[in-house]
């Protein structure tokens, strides 16, 4: 509520941006944020503490943390490295992770920025941005239409960290937010277990750490200028998403455009695929092209093969966790039984197939995917899904009939996604409701009595870990 309050507050006019600074990361404000979204946050930064281990400081840290925020002194620990491989011969994304107590500045940081540059707050979902292509590419009748799809190579690692403070400052003119943002820039981000002498080896003098709640807000402050310029030529179709890039129109505007949108980029630090890079397709519009993790063969539109082969691998992986998890799991928790566990594995694989709803957002694979028109793929993969299932015999013969289908949760997720088909935690309200969710995953023991916190914290934990789940099967895509 808080925070609700602080947003309408500002929106009306009624209080200015330093005003909002100053409620925002007040200390009430900072311990709210801290137990409405990182109380029970598993997540651990180089302090190796977690959200419940935070719990019992969180008051008296909260009050130090508000006054060095307010008067420009405040910083941050580094933050833990976490590599995300992206294949065979590519170099590893380095994920940044803050503390637990970061988390909570940086989540207000990016707050704030959000209400100040209202324009500059990025989409949830690149899908949004495939529906509008989708939709453009569709109507377009120009016979000597290209199109150019590339991306902007390491985005974050090269954007100038002087000149995206220089950009928010144009707004901002509060001299500790922008110590704020300057060194969460500066901070480095440091493998597990290095030395705190050579903690300042890692310091990056350019780049944006990735992971941090401010990385794609500040990003986007810092294209903004090239987004509005490269939009506004006249008869261009543009689209940038983080660092992929998509043109269409006439082939001679269409090459003209990549040559501005190279020069705006190199005057920013930022550089392009070349035209004869494997990482650019420039051709006819009729021809096969990609965006996001879509391919667009028009009028079909549909997936990369290695992204389908990707959730399949993890629906694999799924199964196998069963088949060699089972015994230990049985042993752990003394209240649940095979049949049991076999209830909880078809409950927990549907909710993987069909995605689910939160807070009026859609996850998963095929709410990511709901533009493609390759329907036929959609039941090749519930065949390969049901295969592996069969496989397992005490999975089989409880019935693979109980599976659900990627087909029809495209059509739900499209149509009728509150019909009953998708799973719905909206419309989970109750504390007796939240309770009977919980028994049906098997995650609490019916015979062990739990007050409403304790409830209501193992609920949204839970929930908090599959939705994180969902959003690696839609962000591993592109």
């Amino acid at each position: 509520m808080v925070q609700e309050t602080d947003t309408l507050l500002y929106q009306a006019g009624w209080i200015t941006a330093n005003q909002l600074f100053e409620r925002m990361f007040s200390p009430l404000a900072l311990e709210w944020v801290f137990r409405d979204r990182f109380k029970g946050s598993l997540a651990k930064g180089i302090d190796r503490i977690n959200g419940f281990q935070f719990c019992a400081r969180s008051a008296m840290e909260f009050e130090i943390v508000s006054g060095k925020c307010l008067d420009g002194s405040f910083r941050f620990a580094p933050y833990l490295e976490q590599l995300k491989l992206k294949g065979r011969g590519k170099e590893p994304r380095i994920i940044s992770i803050p503390t637990i107590r970061d988390r909570v500045v940086l989540h207000q940081l990016q707050k704030y920025l959000a209400l100040v540059f209202p324009d500059q707050v990025p989409r949830n979902v690149a899908s949004s941005y495939v529906r509008q292509v989708a939709l453009d590419v569709g109507a377009m009748h120009c016979p000597r239409a290209w199109v150019c799809s590339t991306d902007i190579r390491k985005f974050y690692d090269s954007i100038d960290q002087d000149r995206i403070v220089m950009l928010v400052s144009r707004k901002i003119k509060n001299q500790p937010i922008l110590g704020l943002i300057g060194h969460a820039l500066r901070t480095p981000t440091v493998p597990k277990n290095t030395p705190r002498k050579q903690r300042s080896l890692f310091r990056q003098d350019t780049g944006v750490p990735q992971g941090l709640a401010i990385s794609n807000i500040l990003a986007a402050i810092y294209m903004a200028d090239v987004d509005q310029a490269m939009r506004a030529i006249p008869g261009l179709h543009y689209y940038r998403y983080v660092d992929d890039v998509l043109m269409y129109g006439d082939e001679k505007l269409v090459s003209s455009s990549f040559t501005s949108l190279k020069g705006r980029l190199s005057r920013r630090g930022l550089k392009l695929h070349s035209l004869n890079s494997e990482k650019t397709k420039f051709g006819p519009l009729d021809q096969e092209f990609a965006y996001l993790g879509y391919i667009f063969k028009l009028p079909e539109i549909t997936v990369r093969r290695v992204t389908v082969e990707r959730f399949l691998q993890s629906i694999a992986a799924k199964i196998s966790d069963y088949k060699h998890n089972k015994s230990r799991r049985l042993e752990k928790f003394k209240y649940l039984t095979e049949s049991r566990l076999v209830d909880i594995f078809y409950l927990e694989l549907n909710e993987k197939i069909t995605g689910a709803i939160s807070q009026n957002k859609r996850y998963g694979w095929v709410a990511y995917f709901n533009q493609i028109t390759n329907e036929k793929l959609l039941h090749e993969m519930d065949g390969a899904i049901r295969r592996m299932v069969s496989r397992v015999p005490e999975l089989a013969v409880h019935g693979v009939n109980r599976l659900k289908k990627l087909a029809r949760a495209y059509f739900s997720m499209k149509y009728d996604p509150r019909g009953g088909y998708i799973r719905d935690y909206d419309v989970v309200k109750t504390t007796a409701e939240k309770l009977s969710f919980l028994e049906s995953r098997g995650r609490i023991d019916p015979a062990v009595a739990l007050t409403e916190v304790q409830i209501l914290e193992r609920y949204d934990h839970y929930i908090r870990l599959v939705l994180a789940r969902m959003h690696e099967d839609e962000g591993e895509i592109y």
